[in-house]
């Protein structure tokens, strides 16, 4: 596994001749979408050079917000005209400002890094049509950043906060449903960083969703073994386990959940799995028992009223069963209820799973804005040769 890890960061050097080659391809779709503003007029490549230069100037300075549009701007203008070769000739000239200010000093590749994250963040909310070239520029190059800080750093911090920009990255790209590179993301970000229970829950989840039931379940053990009380891992665990007819296993885990105080979303879906678990082995009164405490827990979920109506009509208690609908349809909660709850949330992509790993990015990004700020403003003659190799 490490060596193939190996050989695969080796293959994504931002400074190979194949990071230069997707520039290339897959642009003809976008051709026609409207030009930037740089788009109107034809920008050398000393241009370019200059004004990347000035945006991360402005990043260094800690001009966090107008930054990142700078760079969207310069990037889509550049890119959306549909002309290969300019869209190179960006890179390039983004490649020489890196390498200078790197070859100074390593550590500004991590804000570097950041700065072209956030500007893939922004692309993705705003959805503009014309901009998909652009965004796939700009999350490569984080992407590539990450991993040359990585590759010519080496150390634990290097490998952590390269996990983390992964992470967040094939967070986005989960959010956009692309799972095969949210998934190839994941895996790099664990393979760099075992305790990365973000990157592990996504991989799974995305295992889960493609009827991956073992790959899901080895992935979940290890997101249990890096954090044993995450209880979003160990529902996920449960249900997979029961897909795979381990139901001894996943009652053990649902037991657990539902006896824990942790008053997340995962409790209420524990105890209605854990009731149907118990249904579905011909164990009603044993369901019932569950719901009698999950509706408890909690009075305003319709979801256990409704399963535990369900089972008292199945056990002959028709009369307590209409009461709990009639009670239930009358209540001002069922309205209010969405399907913004339990269920959904265990379904959907929920960004606070990878607010974590962005706030790591963001703290370890400003403490090297001074270190960049320093690059920037040196000469290139006076590199030291401390920073990246060629």
């Amino acid at each position: 596994m490490r060596a193939r890890t190996e050989a695969w960061y080796r293959g994504e050097l931002l400074l190979s001749l194949v990071a230069a080659v997707w520039l290339l391809t897959d642009q003809s779709a976008w051709a026609q979408a409207p030009a930037g503003s740089l788009g109107q007029e034809k920008i050398s490549s000393e241009r370019m050079e200059e004004i990347y230069r000035k945006i991360l100037l402005d990043w260094a300075a800690g001009e966090t917000d107008r930054a990142p549009d700078e760079l969207i701007q310069l990037e889509t203008g550049v890119i959306v005209d549909g002309e290969p070769k300019t869209r190179k000739t960006l890179f390039e000239a983004e490649q020489r400002v890196i390498h200078q200010v790197g070859t100074a000093d390593l550590e500004v590749l991590v804000p570097i890094s950041v700065l072209h994250h956030e500007a893939y963040r922004r692309l993705l909310e705003r959805r503009t049509r014309g901009e998909a070239v652009a965004m796939v520029h700009t999350r490569r190059m984080a992407r590539d950043l990450a991993v040359l800080y990585y590759e010519q750093s080496g150390s634990e911090g290097a490998a952590l906060v390269t996990s983390r920009v992964l992470t967040s990255l094939g967070g986005m790209l989960l959010q956009s449903a692309q799972q095969l590179p949210a998934a190839e993301m994941f895996q790099q970000a664990v393979d760099l960083d075992g305790h990365n229970t973000a990157a592990l829950l996504g991989l799974a989840s995305i295992y889960e969703k493609n009827a991956q039931a073992e790959s899901a379940v080895k992935i979940l053990r290890r997101a249990l073994e890096a954090e044993p009380g995450n209880a979003e891992a160990k529902l996920r665990l449960a249900l997979n386990l029961k897909r795979l007819d381990q139901a001894g296993e996943a009652e053990k885990l649902l037991g657990e959940l539902v006896a824990a105080t942790d008053p997340s979303w995962v409790t209420p879906l524990g105890f209605q799995e854990l009731a149907r678990l118990h249904s579905d082995r011909g164990r009603t009164s044993e369901a019932e028992k569950v719901l009698r405490k999950g509706v408890e827990r909690f009075p305003n979920d319709p979801r256990l009223k409704i399963q535990l109506a369900a089972v008292l009509d199945r056990r002959g208690a028709a009369g307590e069963a209409t009461a709990i609908v009639e009670k239930l349809l009358a209540s001002p909660s069922l309205s209010a209820a969405t399907d913004a709850s339990d269920r959904f949330l265990y379904n959907t992509v929920r960004p606070e799973a990878f607010e974590p790993a962005r706030s790591f990015l963001a703290e370890n990004s400003k403490s090297r804005l001074p270190v960049l700020a320093q690059a920037l403003s040196a000469p290139a003659e006076a590199s030291t040769g401390t920073g990246v190799g060629r």
